[in-house]
């Protein structure tokens, strides 16, 4: 078991860097968001739809955990934006997959990409440590899924 006296500095540590490394890293993103005109919450459906295309409202309420009424709110909003498009499922006209249109699809490549050069370069600052950074990284992501899903 951890000693006690060491565990609380080291969580410090780890707070501290978490923050600074998603207001760093993230920085970017979000200017680049500002300019795309989309609330966050639109941009959560939009990625998530381009993650899952065919997606239905239902399923993307669960996924984004808000409501079905928020969620067809949104659709609602980047449909009529032209970034979105409800398609109809034969047989089941209450199942209504979801599809980003070109110009979703370009938007939402064009928020990727942004970001592209800024990982590469970082990665490549990184030299040698990349790989255990990496590893890190993977071992993160895991834990906070398992956390998440709690």
């Amino acid at each position: 078991m951890p000693d006690p006296d060491i565990a609380k500095p080291l969580k410090e540590r780890f707070r501290a860097a978490y923050w600074r490394v998603l207001r760093d890293l993230d920085a970017l993103r979000l200017q680049q968001w500002e300019q795309s005109q989309l609330t966050l919450p639109q941009l959560r459906v939009l990625f998530s739809v381009r993650r899952s295309p065919g997606i239905t409202t239902g399923q993307l309420a669960r996924l984004l955990g808000v409501t079905v009424s928020t969620t067809s709110g949104l659709v609602t909003k980047l449909a009529d934006a032209g970034l979105l498009v409800r398609r109809s499922r034969e047989g089941d006209r209450r199942q209504i997959p979801l599809e980003l249109t070109a110009a979703g699809q370009s938007l939402a490549g064009e928020l990727a990409e942004v970001t592209r050069p800024f990982v590469d370069d970082l990665a490549q600052e990184l030299g040698p440590a990349l790989e255990q950074i990496v590893a890190g990284l993977e071992t993160l992501a895991e834990a906070a899924a398992r956390v998440r899903e709690r």
